[in-house]
């Protein structure tokens, strides 16, 4: 093992330009990859806050009783779509006109508690539940009117949907690039070896003595560029962690009850990135002395 890493650390150390420029290369696409997994996962937490935020505004008749309000509440509660119902009584929804226009007297004194709608202000766990419960409400005795903002939500949904798409789109290519790197640097490597390559076989070196090398070759190349764009995710995440606007953390749509710190986050993709390029480098590297050294 130890004249393998030595046999791997002089090629690269021989071939300087070309192996910095390879590195360079996947260390890129590792980046890249490192950065668009960060943009799913900030818009996934951005439509879980939505999710948390937008809300139904049942507004009811005024001569629908507030027991019968109070009585659709519960039956709401007991939904397993709904995670908040909250009931805003005619005197409370005069309170917050009233604080909304403090500035505007005039308005005020023509404005009475009985003149506003007692109404619910109802939450759900998903967005896509937003719809057919809204449809749902509209056609219960006592309801005047539903509103939540359906045009807001469809749109930040297509453009969550739009960045997975493009994200694994992404995430495709980058690998298919730093593959093609791996073969093409180690096809280099291998034909201006070619001399050595025959010598070594003509004294009675076996197989797995002139593969290793290669082949460990592009492991290292992986995980040398997997490391470096991970240590820069790694001050991304930092840079991340005292940020406010992340709340809790990140999360994920499949799994709604789980924050993510940042920096812990970043730890996570770091390996994932480690793991990836040493794969990666393998698997690219035993593929090109397949094919170029016909083993």
């Amino acid at each position: 093992m130890h004249k393998i890493l030595k046999h791997v650390v002089s090629n690269i150390k021989r071939e300087k330009f070309l192996s910095i420029s390879n590195i360079m290369i996947m260390s890129i696409t590792f980046l890249l990859l490192g950065i668009f997994i960060y943009v799913i996962a900030i818009s996934q937490t951005a439509l879980r806050y939505l999710e948390q935020q937008v809300q139904l505004s049942v507004f009811f008749k005024d001569d629908f009783v507030e027991q019968s309000i109070l009585q659709l509440k519960s039956q709401l509660e007991a939904d397993r779509r709904v995670s908040t119902v909250k009931y805003v009584s005619k005197d409370d929804a005069f309170k917050i006109f009233s604080e909304i226009n403090k500035n505007e007297p005039i308005l005020l004194e023509s404005i009475s508690p009985s003149i506003l709608p007692a109404s619910l202000e109802v939450k759900t766990y998903n967005l896509a539940d937003l719809s057919p419960m809204a449809e749902q409400l509209n056609q219960t005795q006592g309801v005047e009117e539903v509103r939540f903002f359906k045009d807001v939500v469809q749109r930040f949904k297509q453009w969550s949907s739009i960045v997975y798409i493009v994200g694994f789109l992404l995430v495709v290519v980058f690998f298919i690039i730093s593959y093609s790197v791996i073969i093409n640097t180690l096809r280099t490597t291998i034909n201006s070896k070619g001399v050595e390559v025959e010598i070594m076989k003509l004294v009675g070196a076996s197989d797995k003595y002139v593969k290793n090398p290669l082949i460990y070759q592009g492991v290292a190349f992986g995980a040398i560029s997997a490391t470096i764009s991970g240590v820069i995710l790694l001050i991304v995440g930092a840079l991340l962690h005292g940020s406010t606007g992340l709340g809790a953390g990140f999360t994920f749509g499949f799994l709604p009850t789980l924050y993510i710190k940042p920096m812990v986050f970043a730890v996570i993709l770091f390996f994932i990135l480690l793991a990836s390029g040493i794969a990666l480098g393998y698997v690219g590297s035993t593929t090109a002395v397949k094919r170029y050294l016909k083993y």
